[in-house]
């Protein structure tokens, strides 16, 4: 499918194909190029591998999304925000909470949100690694969007963790030397 065919389709058609996914890289940076004619913003990840733990998490995080209708977001008061980021610093809140906050502070896209996934990204529970990290990326858009005016989309990539690759938990040590037990015994 050529970017002239992608063109001619509507915001829903657009979405709908990126929902299927099985694009090629180059599929993938010409239906953006046309999402982005149609002024929509917002984060794309790529997934490589959906049945690595990083692919289940990926889809998880981009599945919740249903769970909370856009209207939500939007003028977001600042009690709810800072609610968000209490549940994010508690030890007691279940991860179901955490997840519906990194949600909301992902998609209020202000700068006092981000602080807060900012902070939470220093030390995230082990089983929201890569949801902060999507949370961070989609908060960042937004952030742009209001900054230049005009939609951005960004396009970003999910992959597995290989032994040998550096640990998610930014210690420096090899994955296969830091975390990789505490993934294998909660998987």
């Amino acid at each position: 499918m050529s970017n002239k065919k992608f063109n001619n389709l509507s915001e829903q058609e657009l979405v709908d194909i990126l929902n299927q996914g099985k694009l090629s890289d180059k599929e993938l940076m010409d239906l953006v190029e046309a999402m982005k004619n149609w002024g929509l913003s917002g984060s794309i990840m790529a997934v490589d591998d959906p049945n690595s733990e990083e692919g289940k998490a990926a889809i998880e995080y981009i599945e919740y999304h249903k769970k909370l209708p856009e209207s939500y977001y939007k003028n977001m008061p600042k009690e709810e925000i800072e609610k968000a980021g209490k549940v994010l610093s508690s030890q007691k809140a279940i991860t179901e909470d955490k997840k519906r906050a990194l949600m909301i502070l992902a998609h209020t896209g202000n700068i006092a949100a981000y602080k807060i996934l900012e902070e939470y990204e220093k030390n995230p529970d082990l089983e929201l690694k890569i949801w902060i990290n999507l949370a961070v990326q989609e908060c960042q858009s937004f952030l742009k969007r209001d900054i230049i005016g005009q939609p951005v989309l960004t396009v970003g990539r999910i992959t597995k963790v290989g032994r040998n690759d550096s640990c998610l938990c930014g210690s420096g040590k090899k994955f296969k030397k830091c975390c990789l037990n505490k993934y294998l015994c909660e998987s």
